[in-house]
């Protein structure tokens, strides 16, 4: 089976290409599957890819100038006609532009990594519904948006770090917190809730990490994690502070947290406009190590649920069978 993953570009430094590129590493390394990364932006740096791409992914460049989308959408129905691929996986509003409009008789797949609610351009994605052959989501809550698709699948995104055997120190008194700095992030409301917290507690630190290179470090440096995200995609900083060992407290935002953090058990789910409540979990975790551990051992077992080999095995499912 020969499968393209159409991308705009891949060389930014984030959580949803770093989960692409694994994902195309697994289905190179652990399957006869032919993996094809097709990029569609002209990029100006070195690097095609932010993280290493196995050596047997065919890279793609359409090289188009960012913008030009009568380009874009002519050379990637040339090329995709080329590839003739079993399967062509697309991303963002640019994959539904490009799904509509090619010329292409092939399957289309739509991979959802961001609220169907927050994306621009929202005339494109009722035309792509009718168009794509399957869309598959990474939590429930977004999959119920594409009501009107042909076909519409949850896999989740998988867990990935390379956690040596260490000892959280749950009497640590750091609080973590790591993400892009961007709108839908909040990092100004997380500030806001820590100074209502520090005066009270002015020997515990929070440590922000944005652009952190070690992630392992940055998590478990800290006993405890939290996020203040507007929305989310899936949450993965989430999951990756649960296979560290951090209990976790975010809002119940869309769509993510939700269906990670079982609350009172691994971490604590607070309602979105409850500042107050943020506060009083978070203090009450900072107040009591022994529960910081007893989270930290259950966000663990959290995390084991979301194995790669297992995630991984359902997406070949998938495209097998379909």
């Amino acid at each position: 089976m020969k499968i393209v993953y159409c991308i705009e570009s891949i060389c930014t430094k984030g959580g949803m290409e770093r989960i692409i590129i694994d994902k195309m590493n697994w289905l190179s390394e652990n399957t006869s599957h032919e993996i094809i990364l097709m990029t569609i932006w002209k990029h100006h740096d070195s690097n095609i890819s932010a993280f290493p791409l196995n050596d047997k992914i065919k890279v793609v460049e359409l090289n188009i100038p960012k913008g030009l989308y009568l380009l874009a959408i002519w050379r990637f129905n040339r090329t995709i006609q080329k590839l003739n691929p079993s399967w062509c996986i697309m991303f963002h509003a640019l994959g539904a532009l490009l799904s509509i409009c090619t010329t292409w008789k092939g399957r289309l797949l739509y991979e959802s990594h961001t609220p169907l609610f927050s994306m621009n351009h929202q005339w494109l994605y009722p035309l792509m519904m009718r168009r794509v052959h399957s869309i598959v989501c990474l939590t429930k809550g977004d999959a119920a948006n594409f009501n009107s698709a042909k076909r519409v699948s949850v896999i989740p995104n998988f867990c990935s770090l390379s956690v040596r055997p260490t000892t959280i120190d749950y009497s640590a008194k750091q609080v973590v917190s790591l993400g892009r700095n961007c709108k839908e992030k909040d990092f100004p409301r997380l500030k806001r809730l820590w100074e209502n917290v520090v005066e009270k507690y002015p020997d515990w630190q929070l440590q922000i990490h944005h652009n952190t290179t070690d992630v392992v470090k940055a998590y478990t440096s800290g006993s405890i994690f939290i996020m203040t995200s507007r929305f989310e995609g899936f949450g993965l900083v989430l999951l990756e502070a649960m296979q560290c060992g951090l209990p976790c407290i975010a809002f119940d935002c869309p769509y993510g947290p939700r269906e990670i953090i079982v609350d009172g058990e691994n971490g604590f789910l607070i309602p979105y406009d409850d500042d107050s409540l943020f506060i009083e979990k978070l203090t009450y975790l900072m107040e009591h190590p022994e529960e910081r551990e007893r989270m930290g051992k259950a966000a663990k077992k959290t995390a084991a649920k979301y194995d790669k080999t297992q995630i991984m095995n359902q997406w070949k499912e998938l495209l097998t069978k379909l």
